[in-house]
């Protein structure tokens, strides 16, 4: 492993910086709630098949939530009301194309009768809007608590609860691995939802999950490069928040840019120009930078060094290090592929630096 002088730090939030319990549950208990509304088993994954789930794709609660349901409702109309292969389901999406929902939808459709397929649409042809996702929307109630759910969205929750990321959630840096971070070039780089950067009216993919992550942390000072800001570009710029977010390589650069010390909307834009345009505006911040990416997902490594890869064609030398975060085989595994190492922790990790 190279030595490093003075990297920057793009660090993932959920699986890395916190332990997302909050997040689990809140899919679970949003499966279970809907799959009982819906006359469904109220089966839900273990942990190590959310951990498959999360290798096959699944990181987002909005996709692996309206898969469950949908899971349980092919199941039933199976006649099979036994738990199902969580895992097993995961794995066969790898076969169809397209973002996670669309291949857990495309899977569940190939493989139920016609009577089941407006059931299965309902479900997974659009998982972001909780105006028209009901998974989706019992899952903001739970992560968000009811009462913020109702003020960011102006929707009626349909039950009450507190945030489970604030009851739930547990941070996993201790006080040696925050006095690291917060002594380095550093942003949080993470498909959390968040904030719009320039403090307009929020939208889809905008809710303060990532505002509320640093602030158990301890760090709300770290730049916050989440869903918020990529958002924000395509409402911009045009096109899909997929066209900016991870894996997609425009967050990874709005990230290191960031934490060079770029305002949040002008790294963003400056990474928009370079993808597609190639513009280098504000891109020689990081001429010559070492980066190190701190992750427990595969696809987030892959897109940083990617985006290196373009960095250096037009003659901005990045060079990557990917350091992984995970303890269950199959996250090591996913990240050996991609990572210079892979540790235990986070707190393991920044030691290494």
């Amino acid at each position: 492993m190279p030595v490093l002088s003075h990297p920057i730090l793009l660090l993932d939030i959920d699986g890395t910086l916190i332990e997302d319990r909050g997040y689990r549950h809140a899919q679970v208990e949003a499966a279970r709630y809907v799959c009982a509304k819906w006359g469904l088993p109220t089966h839900t994954p273990t942990e190590q098949e959310i951990n498959v789930l999360h290798a096959c794709g699944y990181s987002n609660e909005w996709d692996s939530t309206a898969f469950n349901v949908g899971i349980n409702l092919v199941e039933a109309g199976r006649g099979n009301r036994a738990r199902p292969d969580f895992a097993a389901w995961a794995m066969r999406t790898r076969a169809f194309p397209g973002l996670p929902h669309e291949r857990a939808r495309d899977l569940l459709l190939s493989e139920s009768p016609p009577a089941l397929h407006a059931g299965i649409r309902r479900l997974l042809d659009d998982v972001r809007d909780p105006r028209v996702s009901e998974t989706t929307r019992l899952l903001y109630i739970f992560v968000l608590g009811s009462d913020r759910f109702e003020q960011h969205f102006g929707l009626e929750a349909e039950v009450r609860s507190p945030s489970f990321l604030e009851t739930m959630d547990v941070p996993i840096p201790d006080a040696r691995s925050r006095e690291i971070i917060l002594s380095y070039p550093a942003s949080a780089y993470t498909a959390r939802p968040s904030l719009p950067p320039d403090g307009s009216r929020p939208g889809l993919y905008q809710t303060p999950e990532g505002e509320i992550a640093l602030a158990q942390l301890g760090m709300t000072e770290l730049p916050l490069m989440g869903l918020g800001p990529m958002q924000w570009l395509a409402d911009v710029k045009g096109g899909s928040i997929w066209n900016y977010a991870k894996p997609a390589p425009a967050q990874a650069i709005a990230a290191m840019l960031a934490a060079s010390g770029l305002r949040l909307q002008d790294a963003a834009l400056a990474a928009h120009a370079f993808v597609s345009s190639g513009k280098r505006d504000g891109l020689a911040l990081l001429d010559g930078s070492q980066v190190v990416v701190v992750e427990d997902n595969a696809g987030g490594v892959r897109a940083v060094r990617h985006a290196a890869a373009a960095l250096d064609a037009i003659g901005v030398q990045v060079q990557v290090i990917g350091f992984g975060v995970a303890r269950d085989e199959a996250k090591r595994t996913a990240l050996a592929e991609v990572c210079d190492a892979v540790f235990d922790d986070v707190n393991q990790a920044l030691r290494a630096l």
